[in-house]
Formats: C-alpha cells, sequence, structure tokens
C-alpha cells in the first residue's frame, strides 16, 4: 500500500489554522465534507470525537493520527493536515501536535482501516520523515515526501 493511494492532493492542507482539539477535528471533517468524500458530515465527526474521548490520538513527536469507523463515510477516507501552530491534543508525550493524519472507514472494512493505521504508524517512527513533512512548503512537496517514504 503506497502513501500516494491514501493520500492525495485534494486530502492534503499544510495551513490548517488551529485553535483547540474539537475545532482542528470539526474543520478537519468539514474539508473533507466540502470536498465531497463523506457522506454524512456529523455522523463523522461524532466518531471521530467519541473515539479521540476514549483515548488521545495524538502519538507523540507532534503527531496525532484521529481515526474512527464510522457510518458518515462509504469508503476509506484518509487525509493530512498541517496546523500553523501546535495545539494540546493530550499526547502521551505531552508535546502539541502540528502533524494530523485522519482515517476514517466505514465500519465493516475494519481490516483496511487497521492496515492504513499500521502503514502510518510505522512511518511516523522516522524522524526524517517527519521532519520533511514539517519543512515542505506545501501541497506538492508532501507529495513528493509521499513518495520519498511511502513508496518503499
Amino acid at each position: 500500500m503506497r502513501l500516494t493511494d491514501l493520500f492525495v492532493p485534494e486530502t492534503v492542507v499544510t495551513d490548517l489554522p488551529a485553535s483547540d482539539k474539537d475545532a482542528v477535528l470539526a474543520a478537519i471533517v468539514s474539508d473533507l465534507d466540502a470536498k465531497g468524500l463523506i457522506a454524512d458530515a456529523d455522523a463523522a465527526l461524532r466518531d471521530v470525537i467519541a473515539r479521540e474521548r476514549v483515548m488521545t490520538t495524538g502519538v507523540g513527536h507532534g503527531v496525532a493520527i484521529p481515526h474512527a469507523y464510522t457510518g458518515g463515510v462509504d469508503r476509506l477516507v484518509a487525509g493530512f493536515y498541517r496546523t500553523r501552530t501546535g495545539i494540546d491534543f493530550g499526547a502521551l508525550d505531552s508535546l502539541e501536535v502540528d502533524l494530523i493524519f485522519i482515517i476514517l472507514g466505514p465500519r465493516e472494512r475494519r481490516r483496511e482501516h487497521i492496515r492504513v493505521l499500521a502503514r502510518i504508524s510505522r512511518l511516523l517512527g522516522n524522524a526524517d520523515f517527519r521532519g520533511d513533512l514539517r519543512r515542505a512548503g506545501g501541497v506538492d512537496d508532501v507529495m513528493g515526501v509521499f513518495r520519498r517514504f511511502g513508496e518503499r
């Protein structure tokens, strides 16, 4: 599975305004909905926030991977968002988050959803990958990072 199969230019945003976790999650779901990728934005947001309340998706190193099984999507939807400033996600290492990978999947496609989470988690262990995402100038640069690291 290649990152460029999951994250396409329309689902990459490099300058998302940040205020707090719930507002950022709402802005991300709204963005994906505006792009026609979500069938029910209210359900998707409700499920993402409910999942976040169970346990933070702030995985450390300034990264969060909010995700949910939801009836709000018909197929797997993935997006990458970089915030202008860090936000408190309640991350395990207490660092503010500026790199957000969102994954929304239909309940009946759990296996695919888990594979995507595992793939992203492995890549995020690479400091060069995280650093290159932070230094990327725009969407084309982010896609270049995904190609360099995610095609392996």
